[in-house]
């Protein structure tokens, strides 16, 4: 069995696919990646050949250029399946993003559709009144694959499916081990995490966005004292720039894995999910799986966030941090302090979180999963 990834968009910004494809190489299983052209791919694996899309496909253009150019992907992609796929072989898609850019005719193949968004309707665009047949998408897949085990009850029954999606928990697959307070690569962020020696790193990792607010988060750690400080590390504009703090510091993006040499660093790891109205469910959030949970918890970080079911349940079920329930300054200000005052508690708590998932263990139960659909 030889699997197809396809991906759009930069693959190392998407920690699962990162995940996804270390495994794959250590079974070696041979794979191919389908993606836009990635300009931090490292090409270090054996059992992996990159197949770059080369196409500026974050670009502001109009509607219908854009979808001039899906067309494009789309036939680029095929055309690089077609060369070798054989009968036993699979196509992993990504994301919603990726089905769009292959069409039904995915529905003459074998394979596995990965949700890392929750989408009751597969639009091809918002504004766009058609979609996909999501249950015919769903039921005609070797495998639907989300990151846990809520979402796969959500979808199950939105899109009327005969079997459970399959959970792919978004677990960083690490090679070797981080040490704490390890040594960072990066000059900047380096500079950084050494004017801050001595300091309680309140630390929040990962994109900036509406659905993610984090001012909240800088006020509390500022009315904490110098003793702490608010970092964020994040591949965003830097929109809290001006904002009036004087324990607040930014880090740019860190390719990763050695992005989680700043992690190493962190006293306290923040989480910030509220539901928004957007391209996804509503639900997105609140059903949240994020990836950061995982990095922290790597390190024994106890964690920080506020109320909703995806977070509440990881914290609660581990012991691994504390949801805010009433999200404003002074709650916060005391959840740090709580945190603090049962510190080694909430390590521990992190710690088992961590020790608790098996990536490796999930994956093998897709691939048998796959396996016994495409002998059927």
């Amino acid at each position: 069995m030889k699997i197809f990834i396809v991906h759009i968009g930069e693959v190392m910004l998407c920690p699962p696919v990162v995940n996804l494809m270390k495994m794959l190489e250590k079974k070696h299983i041979e794979t191919v990646l389908i993606s836009t052209e990635s300009k931090y791919f490292k090409d270090d694996y054996r059992y992996i050949q990159f197949k770059p899309i080369t196409v500026n496909y974050e670009r502001k253009r109009n509607l219908l250029h854009k979808t001039y150019e899906m067309f494009g992907i789309r036939k680029a992609i095929w055309n690089i399946i077609d060369k070798s796929y054989e009968k036993d072989d699979v196509i992993w898609l990504t994301s919603n993003t990726a089905l769009k850019h292959v069409g039904t005719r995915i529905l003459k193949y074998n394979y596995v559709f990965q949700l890392m968004e929750l989408s009751e309707k597969l639009k091809y665009h918002p504004k766009f009144p058609f979609a996909f047949d999501a249950k015919k998408i769903g039921n005609n897949a070797a495998a639907v694959v989300v990151p846990e085990y809520n979402r796969a009850h959500i979808v199950k029954a939105w899109w009327e499916l005969n079997e459970k999606p399959l959970i792919l928990s978004n677990k960083p697959y690490q090679e070797k081990i981080i040490e704490k307070c390890s040594y960072i690569e990066d000059d900047y962020a380096r500079g950084i995490i050494d004017r801050l020696k001595g300091k309680k790193i309140i630390l929040y990792q990962g994109i900036i966005h509406r659905e993610r607010p984090l001012d909240k988060y800088i006020y509390a750690v500022d009315k904490l004292g110098d003793d702490y400080a608010f970092v964020v590390m994040s591949n965003g504009e830097n929109i809290y720039e001006g904002i009036d703090s004087k324990n607040y510091y930014f880090i740019p993006f860190i390719a990763p894995p050695d992005h989680l040499q700043v992690t190493s660093h962190a006293y306290i790891g923040v989480l910030s999910y509220f539901p928004v109205k957007s391209d996804y469910s509503i639900l997105n959030a609140l059903y949240c799986a994020p990836n950061k949970t995982f990095e922290y918890a790597m390190f024994g970080i106890p964690m920080l966030g506020n109320d909703n079911p995806g977070l509440k349940y990881i914290f609660d079920t581990h012991k691994a941090g504390i949801s805010v329930e009433s999200f404003d300054v002074d709650n916060i200000v005391s959840a740090i302090k709580t945190i603090e005052n049962n510190y080694d508690f909430y390590c521990k708590g992190a710690e088992d979180y961590y020790s608790h998932t098996d990536t490796e263990q999930e994956l093998n139960v897709i691939l048998d999963h796959i396996c016994e659909r495409i002998r059927k």
